[in-house]
């Protein structure tokens, strides 16, 4: 197999046994994002020589016993980078470089692992694409706002990436470019220096190309954190133990198709269930779960969320720039200051009510199993798609994980997505990786 196409036990195996050293790896990177760079714009900052010398300072000693030996990570360009420009897809934040990193970058960097470049981010982490290309496909969007850390991975740039969700922004672009999108539980992982958009809502999470891959890269960056108050709620996260075991048993999944359900196109409508039917074939204990008419607001609850936090984290900096500021943005900063503080406790209040009921459909099951996007990826770069098949699970604050479950008419992914009960990010990822090893989609990548 090619090296970039490795995942992250395959690496460390090859690493350790000879079969090429961190510096020839990325090397090899570097040579295939120099071909293919051009056509998908994945990178907001990447300099090949930093990688190189990166990849020189861990090329040998204890430093191969750690983790992320030799990892090169794509990070979202939403995230501190100390030395390395953070621009936050917006013409406001062109000239910044941070003077210290993010408590993910630091800990990614600490357990071996190297930034090998920032990753194109829609504006704020909002809905103004950037610059990103569907890897599969050029003229149709990767999804967003995580576009490039997800393209960046379909096209074998890195094995792993970050990314962040406050609605949809993991999911969604992971279904679109074929690959794994790990979104863990609300405050599993630390948004120190993350540029915040709702910290009622906002998720760090992870690309790669393997359900596996996921959870390692994932319990690299989970811990404990003063600089993020939500990383201690409910006591911590239950434990994550990787390398996953293998499931013992077939899971039991509550099908859950939603309200939305007749926006999806019927060719991932006809994908979704014909994978359930194989899950179903092979073991799974699948019922199909209908929500309460009450949930049928959750789309609206998270909106309003989202728009009064953010008209009101956003205040100064509109308040100096707000001409710099792209339409859809200045839309959603004047919806949130109509909402007042006793609306928005209301809201806050529904959200819990959403969590409770959901916490109780998990006595019954391992998993829920549902829809990641609408289908394949739109056409056309004017937009990154509709958040809405993810954004249920991101305002309950649960473990989400995406996985490729074919393609559509038009060649382009399709993708299923696991949902897991609060906290329980490991059972959520052992039914995901059993779902995979079923469904057996193997995309390859993006580029060849």
């Amino acid at each position: 197999m090619e090296p970039h196409a490795l995942g992250l036990r395959a690496l460390h195996e090859a690493f350790r046994d000879g079969t090429f050293t961190v510096l020839d790896y990325i090397d090899r990177l570097n040579q295939r994002i120099t071909a293919l760079e051009p056509g998908i714009g994945a990178f907001e900052w990447f300099e090949p020589a930093r990688a190189m010398a990166e990849a020189e300072e861990r090329s040998g000693g204890i430093l191969r016993e750690l983790p992320l030996f030799g990892v090169p990570v794509g990070v979202k360009d939403i995230i501190s980078t100390r030395g390395i420009p953070t621009r936050m897809g917006s013409r406001v934040f062109a000239n910044h470089v941070p003077a210290r990193s993010a408590g993910i970058v630091r800990r990614l960097e600490a357990l071996g692992g190297l930034v090998m470049g920032k990753t194109v981010t829609a504006e704020f982490a909002f809905r103004h694409p950037g610059k990103t290309r569907n890897p599969w496909n050029p003229s149709h969007t990767p999804g967003g706002s995580s576009s490039g850390s997800a393209a960046a991975v379909a096209a074998g740039f890195v094995p792993v990436a970050i990314g962040t969700q406050t609605l949809g922004s993991i999911i969604r672009p992971a279904a679109f470019c074929g690959v794994v999108g790990y979104k863990p539980s609300f405050g599993a992982i630390s948004r120190d220096a993350v540029y915040p958009f709702s910290p009622t809502l906002d998720h760090v999470g992870v690309f790669a190309r393997s359900v596996e891959d996921a959870a390692w890269f994932g319990a690299c960056l989970m811990g404990l954190d003063a600089r993020d108050e939500a990383t201690g709620i409910r006591a911590g996260m239950r434990t994550l133990s990787v390398p996953l075991e293998t499931a013992t048993e077939p899971p039991r999944l509550a099908v859950v198709k939603t309200s939305r359900w007749p926006m999806a196109t019927e060719a991932q409508q006809a994908n979704f269930t014909e994978a359930v039917a194989t899950l179903k074939d092979a073991g799974a204990k699948a019922r199909e779960v209908p929500l309460p008419r009450a949930f049928d607001e959750m789309w609206a609850v998270a909106q309003a969320i989202m728009d009064y936090d953010a008209s009101r984290g956003f205040s100064l900096l509109e308040s100096r720039h707000r001409l710099q500021f792209s339409g859809v943005l200045t839309e959603l900063l004047d919806r949130g200051k109509r909402i007042s503080a006793e609306q928005h406790a209301k809201n806050l209040a529904r959200r819990d009510e959403y969590r409770r009921w959901l916490d109780g459909l998990f006595d019954g099951c391992d998993a829920l199993v549902t829809l990641s996007a609408p289908g394949e990826a739109p056409l056309g770069l004017g937009n990154t798609g509709d958040a809405g098949f993810a954004t249920p699970w991101t305002l309950a604050g649960l473990p989400a994980i995406t996985i490729p479950s074919g393609r559509g008419p038009r060649g382009l992914p399709l993708g299923l997505q696991v949902v897991g009960r609060y906290r329980e990010d490991e059972t959520a990822l052992r039914v995901a990786a059993w779902c995979e090893s079923v469904l057996k989609v193997n995309l390859g990548l993006a580029g060849g």
